[in-house]
């Protein structure tokens, strides 16, 4: 140990820095073996390290203290003297510190991380603090036994601090004053706070049997992601109930409009049915001809059952028919141009040629009856007389014009200078 003479004295500083690095990091790895190992045979081996580094220290403090008073002493302390004077063995004494000072370090981290990944009391401790869903035990008369941080967070919002009794903090959650912004909601036999974060916590209460002994286990989960669905989906269930009541009236009310649309339909079947007959018949009276049996028995054979039938013939064959009847009584119907090719729109053409003549025969005597009609347009007019005056639109007319105007269509009447019945749908341009 002579050669330390010879260094200058920051080397010899810095070697007793590294004696007491040394020196303190031994006492951590041999404090943490025997807090760790259990059995204290192998933490005893941690002392004994200790021991070898305060006798290293001693050796280079006798060095030091010779070198102070000008003395020089043989290397030694005490009974251990030892006569140590090579450079050789200076640097073997280093690095016998720098070996010894690894260890203790490598030591210190090991025990260290073995505490934190061991069970203890303090493991525990920190791994429920770390949940995300609160949780307290409590002794049977509602003394605290544990509780993590996320259930005393959730304590202190609710009821304003930490409870000490588990049983107390339970019968607030259930029916207790909770702190402002704080409200209670029950949901499948258990308790759900809404907190003033909008955060929604279901609290549930458990009892454990220990031996002979029961405890409280309460906890909490975060369900508010479920509690914001099933929040939605209750609004989507009352909407759909409003819209299924809104349904059910669309649906009655239709069926009502349907009832009247064919109250209406029937009428004024039978009122073109009825008319045209009845107009052959008037005709016949007013000029006077003898009754035809025969007529009278073709006119009325079938008359029932065609205004109950729901069948109606093709509108092609109605016009053919109507004209033939009115034949009969001297009337005829000339026509100019085809029906239009969709059947709907035949039979409305039909409908309103039979008004017209029915009309133009009734009230104008008329003898001849002129029509013409395309795809679009049909216009009927007469050599009759015209009206006398204002013609009040009746069953006949007003039941025309709303079949017109349901098809998009317009009812045009002309009285002056003679009666002109003119019906325009929607598609085309001709002119008639």
């Amino acid at each position: 140990m002579a050669e330390f003479y010879t260094w200058p004295e920051a080397a010899r500083l810095a070697v007793t820095l590294l004696l007491a690095l040394c020196v303190l990091s031994q006492c951590l790895a041999m404090i943490l073996s025997f807090f760790v190992l259990k059995r204290r045979l192998r933490a005893l081996l941690e002392l004994f390290a200790l021991a070898l580094v305060l006798f290293c220290s001693l050796l280079h403090g006798q060095v030091v203290k010779s070198f102070e008073t000008g003395l020089i002493a043989p290397v030694g302390y005490g009974p251990l003297r030892v006569s140590l004077t090579s450079r050789a063995a200076v640097w073997v004494f280093l690095g016998a510190l720098l070996c010894l000072l690894a260890r203790a370090v490598w030591i210190s981290l090991r025990r260290t991380r073995e505490i934190k990944t061991g069970i203890s009391a303090l493991s525990v401790k920190n791994a429920i603090d770390s949940l995300r869903t609160g949780i307290l035990f409590s002794e049977p008369d509602g003394f605290v036994l544990l509780s993590n941080t996320q259930m005393q967070r959730l304590m202190t919002v609710i009821s304003g601090g930490i409870q000490q009794s588990g049983w107390e903090f339970y019968t607030l959650l259930a029916s207790g004053p909770l702190q402002p912004g704080c409200r209670r909601a029950a949901t499948e036999g258990r308790i759900v706070c809404l907190l003033p974060d909008n955060s929604a916590w279901r609290f549930k209460r458990e009892e454990l049997r220990i031996g002979r002994k029961k405890y409280l286990l309460l906890t909490a989960a975060d369900v508010t992601k479920r509690w914001e669905m099933t929040t939605q989906l209750q609004r989507q269930n009352d909407l759909l109930v409003q819209k299924s009541g809104e349904l059910r009236e669309t649906i009655a009310t239709l069926h009502i409009l349907s009832r009247d649309r064919e109250t209406q339909k029937a009428k004024m079947r039978a009122h073109d049915i009825l008319g045209q007959r009845l107009t052959v018949l008037l005709r016949m009276v007013r000029d006077e001809q003898a009754l035809d049996y025969g007529l009278l028995r073709s006119l009325s054979r079938g008359l029932l059952d065609e205004l109950v039938s729901g069948a109606a013939p093709s509108a092609q064959d109605a016009l053919d028919g109507l004209r033939q009847g009115f034949g009969v009584i001297g009337v005829n119907i000339l026509v100019e141009g085809t029906l239009p090719g969709d059947s709907e729109r035949a039979q409305l053409f039909v409908d309103a040629i039979r008004e017209g003549a029915t009309n133009a025969v009734r009230h104008g005597f008329a003898t001849e009856i002129f029509v013409r009609m395309d795809e679009t347009r049909l216009r009927i007019d007469d050599n009759g007389l015209p009206p006398p005056g204002i013609i009040m639109e009746g069953e006949g007319l007003g039941g025309l014009r709303k079949k017109t105007e349901a098809c998009g269509g317009a009812l045009r009447v002309v009285t002056q200078p003679r009666f002109i019945l003119e019906l325009d749908l929607p598609g085309g341009d001709s002119d008639v």
